[in-house]
């Protein structure tokens, strides 16, 4: 070493250099333990989150027994109630369309020409969706009761129920966007128009549709007993060309519900009542709903039946309960019923059944 180097050498503070070593130790040690806990509880977090989705699969899949619970007694309740019903029906004779060995088949198939002869003055017509369909417009059920909206296909049954309407509200709302495009162009077909001329010529005729297509209704004579409820007719499905308030805001006691004209669907998707400003509702009977006075008269069309004792069923499977309730209504007085179906189903009562399309039958029945 030469005389410069031990003289910077002894110039060295050696006592800094050891504080300065002993300060980076120490920062060396503390740096050391935190990365070693942060691992510990990163450990600890992974594990908690193997246990965290474990118990979320254990969950789902206790959810999904569930909901498989749930959709078997929905069945099993349905299959009993369907049962009670059966039995209730046998009980009293005449609470049902179909025969059984309580209730032999009395049906008969006859003529237009001998139809007419049967008819009396009072006449009841029990509509259905197979009268509108020869001009176009697709029925809810079978083939023609599904919707596709992109990728996904929707049964109508489910898409038309206020369940429905609550969790998807667009999505409902352009099914009925869609309805209303169905129905641009489309016309009375002859059975719509035999139906409202024979009105004309017998005023008392009592009009019950379960179409909510407003074809019929078109034809017939417009005074409203209120805006959207029409003395012509008794439409106990409501019509798609009105709505009314989601939260029935004008709805009082013994009264009809207030109808406004449904807007035009592409430029107002979810229109609002214009009287609170809630959103509105399509003025129809959901499938998951009941029948009520205030939005489709059925008390008021109940009472009326005891006036009738002909009762003519165009195009309907009778599968809705107002619809099925009223056949048995008037199987039970004995009055004349005259089913027009390419497949009759009505197989009890004082019933006569012609076979084929109503749109060919009824302009020769109603003339």
């Amino acid at each position: 070493m030469d005389n410069q180097e031990k003289k910077t050498y002894q110039q060295f503070d050696w006592q800094e250099y050891e504080r300065k070593r002993a300060i980076e130790k120490e920062q060396y040690e503390r740096i050391s333990k935190e990365i070693q806990e942060t691992q510990e509880r990163s450990k600890q977090t992974l594990a908690n989150l193997e246990v965290t989705f474990k118990n979320l699969d254990l969950a789902k899949a206790q959810a999904r027994q569930t909901v498989d619970n749930i959709d078997n007694f929905k069945k099993q309740f349905s299959d009993a109630m369907d049962r009670l019903l059966d039995c209730i029906g046998k009980s009293m004779g005449s609470n049902s369309i179909k025969s059984n060995e309580q209730n032999p088949k009395t049906a008969k198939e006859v003529t237009v020409g001998q139809a007419q002869k049967l008819m009396t003055k009072n006449v009841l017509i029990l509509c259905g969706a197979g009268l509108s369909h020869a001009s176009g417009i697709p029925t809810f059920r079978g083939k023609d009761g599904y919707w596709t909206k992109g990728e996904n296909t929707y049964q109508c049954q489910k898409v038309l129920t206020n369940e429905f309407l609550q969790s998807n509200p667009d999505l409902c709302w352009e099914w009925h966007k869609d309805f209303q495009k169905t129905l641009i162009n489309k016309k009375p077909n002859a059975g719509h128009i035999a139906i409202a001329n024979y009105q004309k010529k017998n005023p008392n005729t009592l009009i019950v549709s379960q179409n909510i297509d407003n074809i019929l209704t078109s034809i017939l004579p417009q005074k409203q007993i209120k805006h959207g409820h029409f003395e012509s007719i008794y439409e106990i499905h409501g019509n798609i060309q009105y709505m009314r308030c989601s939260k029935e805001c004008t709805l009082k006691k013994n009264e009809l519900a207030t109808l406004y004209d449904m807007p035009d669907l592409n430029k107002n998707l979810r229109p609002k009542c214009p009287q609170c400003g809630e959103y509105a509702r399509p003025h129809i009977l959901f499938f998951d709903e009941s029948y009520t006075q205030e939005n489709c008269r059925i008390t008021e069309l109940q009472e009326k039946y005891e006036n009738y004792d002909t009762i003519i069923v165009v195009g309907t499977m009778l599968e809705t309960g107002c619809a099925k309730s009223t056949v048995c209504q008037f199987i039970k007085k004995k009055a004349t019923i005259i089913e027009i179906n390419p497949e009759p189903i009505i197989e009890v009562g004082n019933t006569f059944q012609i076979k084929g399309k109503s749109e060919q039958i009824l302009p020769q029945l109603l003339k």
